[in-house]
C-alpha cells in the first residue's frame, strides 16, 4: 500500500501503544556541534553517480533521511511494516532541540520546514526540577533567541510523520514486513520481505527501531537490553477547565518531578502554533485524544520499576490496570500532581518498557548501515533519542550526497557517517542510562544529596546560565 492510498483513506482504528518522552539537562549538551551552515539556503548540485538507497522503517529518522536524499537528487525507497502511518500510537509530543531543528532544516525543503515551524509548539520557558511536593529544586530558563534554529520546541509525532511523508508518495511503501538482506558479489544489496517480494539497491539503511532486524543481521554483537524500568504516560486536554486548577508553572515550563522511592515524573504542555488541520489538512481524530492532532494538551510520564508500580513486567496493559497503578504510586504526592494523574484521559494511558543499547567497539563499514534507535537505542531520560535520530539522518544524507557527487566511495561515505555517529551517540546513550539509574535509586541519602545539589546550583546564577546555554545548543 502506497502513501497516496493511505492518506486518501479515512482514519480508522488505531492500536493503543505509547511513546514516553522525558527530558533532563545533563545529556542535552552531549549531542555535539550542529552541522556548520545547516541553517543556510541549501545548494543541491546534481549527482554525477546514480545509486539507490533502500530504507527499512518509515519512522521519523527514515523519513527525514528520505527527504534529505530526495532533495540531493539521490534515488531512495522506504519500506514500512505498518499498513498505515497510524497503526501504532504516536500520540505524545517529542522534544526537538536546536540540533534536531537544524537537522530538519538541512533535510527538508523550505516549504516543509516552514510547515514544521508552523505546526510545532513552544518548548516552554525552560526546565524546572521539583520534588514530589512541588517544592522547587532547580529552574533553568530556556533560550529566547528570535532565530527559530536556536530555540526548543515540541511537536506531535503524528503531525511530524504526516509532514515528512509529503512529497514521498512514490517512494514509501506500507505493509512491507522486512525479513533479511542479501549481498551480491557486485556490491548490490537485496532486501527480502515476508510476502516474498524483494527490492534491490546499492545501500541498505536500517531505521527500524530498537528491535531492528537489520541490526540483528548486520551487527549481532550489538545488544539492546531491558533496563527493568517501565514508563507510563497520559494526556489531559489543555482547556479552560484544566487551566482553572493546574499549578501555573506546570504550564509555563517543562517539569521533572523527583519522586520518592525511585520514581520520576516528566510533565509538559503542547500548544500548537497553527492547528495541523489548517496547516496540513489533517482530519480530526474523532475525539481520540491519543491520536488527536488539533487539541492542545498536557502530558505526563512516570518512570519506575514494575514492582514499584505494582504491575507485571510487560507493557500490553490496558487503562484498567495502568490507572490504579499510577494513582497508587503518587498517592502521597502533591494534590495537584495526584489530580493531574487521576484526570488523564483513560484511553491515553500507555506503557513502555525502557530499553538501552550496550556499547560495542567500532565495526568495519559496508553498504549496510543503521539509523536512529536501530543504531543507538537510548533510555527516554534525556529526551535525546529523537534528536540523535534526526542528526543521524542529516549526517548520512550529507555523506551519501558526497558519494553521489563522486567525492567519496559508497563504503567510505558510510564509514565516515558511522564513525561520526558513534562518537556522539555512545556518550549520550551512556549518560541516559546513568540518569535512569539515578532516578530509580532507592537510597534515601543519595536522593537527598541530589536534591541538595540542585538547590545549591539554583542559587548560583553563573552555573545556571552555563547549563541553560548548553541546553540551548
Amino acid at each position: 500500500m502506497t502513501v497516496t492510498q493511505i492518506l486518501a483513506a479515512p482514519a480508522s482504528a488505531h492500536a493503543p501503544h505509547g511513546h514516553i518522552v522525558c527530558e533532563t539537562v545533563r545529556t542535552i549538551s552531549q549531542i555535539g556541534p550542529a552541522t556548520p551552515g545547516a541553517h543556510e539556503p541549501k545548494e543541491n548540485p546534481m549527482p554525477r553517480k546514480a545509486f539507490k538507497v533502500l530504507v527499512i522503517g518509515a519512522g521519523l529518522a527514515g523519513l527525514t533521511l528520505a527527504q534529505g536524499l530526495r532533495g540531493q537528487g539521490v534515488d531512495v525507497e522506504v519500506f514500512e511494516r505498518d499498513v498505515t502511518p497510524v497503526d501504532r500510537s504516536q500520540g505524545f509530543r517529542i522534544h526537538v532541540n536546536p540540533f534536531g531543528t537544524r537537522a530538519l532544516r538541512a533535510c527538508l525543503s523550505d516549504e516543509l520546514f516552514e510547515l514544521f515551524l508552523e505546526t510545532s509548539g513552544s518548548g516552554g520557558r525552560g526546565l524546572c526540577f521539583t520534588d514530589h511536593r512541588l517544592s522547587p529544586l532547580l529552574s533553568l530558563e530556556g533560550p529566547s533567541d528570535q532565530d527559530p534554529l536556536r530555540n526548543h520546541r515540541s511537536v506531535c509525532r503524528v503531525t511530524l510523520r504526516h509532514l515528512l511523508l509529503r512529497g514521498l508518495e512514490d517512494a514509501v511503501s506500507f505493509g512491507r514486513r522486512y525479513e533479511r538482506y542479501e549481498e551480491r558479489g557486485d556490491g548490490r544489496v537485496i532486501a527480502c520481505f515476508a510476502d516474498g517480494s524483494t527490492a534491490e539497491g546499492d545501500v541498505l539503511v536500517g531505521a527500524d527501531g530498537c528491535r531492528s532486524r537489520v541490526r540483528a543481521q548486520r551487527l549481532p554483537q550489538v545488544r539492546v537490553s531491558d533496563t527493568g524500568a517501565m514508563g507510563v504516560a497520559g494526556k489531559l486536554p489543555l482547556d479552560d477547565r484544566l487551566r482553572g486548577w493546574i499549578h501555573p508553572p506546570l504550564l509555563a515550563s517543562a517539569h521533572i518531578v523527583m519522586g520518592p522511592h525511585g520514581s520520576r515524573m516528566f510533565a509538559a504542555t503542547h500548544e500548537y502554533r497553527t492547528r495541523p488541520s489548517k496547516a496540513l489538512g489533517l482530519p480530526a481524530a474523532g475525539g481520540d485524544l491519543l491520536f488527536d492532532t488539533d487539541t492542545d494538551y498536557l502530558m505526563w510520564a512516570i518512570t519506575a520499576t514494575p514492582e514499584r508500580l505494582g504491575l507485571p513486567a510487560r507493557t500490553s496493559l490496558g487503562p484498567e490496570r495502568l490507572a490504579p497503578a499510577v494513582r497508587g504510586l503518587v498517592d502521597d504526592w502533591h494534590p495537584l500532581l495526584r489530580r493531574m494523574v487521576a484526570d488523564a484521559d483513560p484511553d491515553t494511558l500507555t506503557a513502555l518498557s525502557v530499553r538501552t543499547a550496550e556499547s560495542v567497539p567500532a565495526w568495519q563499514p559496508s553498504r549496510i548501515t543503521l539509523l536512529g534507535d536501530a543504531a543507538h537505542c537510548a533510555t527516554p531520560l534525556g529526551g535525546m533519542g529523537g534528536n540523535m535520530a534526526l542528526r543521524d539522518a542529516e549526517l548520512l544524507t550529507r555523506h551519501l550526497a558526497a558519494a553521489a557527487r563522486d567525492d567519496e566511495r559508497l563504503e567510505q561515505a558510510v564509514g565516515r557517517y558511522e564513525s561520526a555517529m558513534r562518537a556522539y551517540a555512545a556518550d549520550t546513550v551512556l549518560k541516559s542510562k546513568k540518569n535512569l539509574e539515578r532516578s530509580l535509586a532507592e537510597n534515601a541519602v543519595s536522593r537527598a544529596l541530589t536534591r541538595a545539589t540542585f538547590r545549591m546550583i539554583d542559587h548560583m546564577p553563573p552555573v545556571k546560565r552555563r547549563m541553560a546555554a548548553e541546553a540551548g545548543g
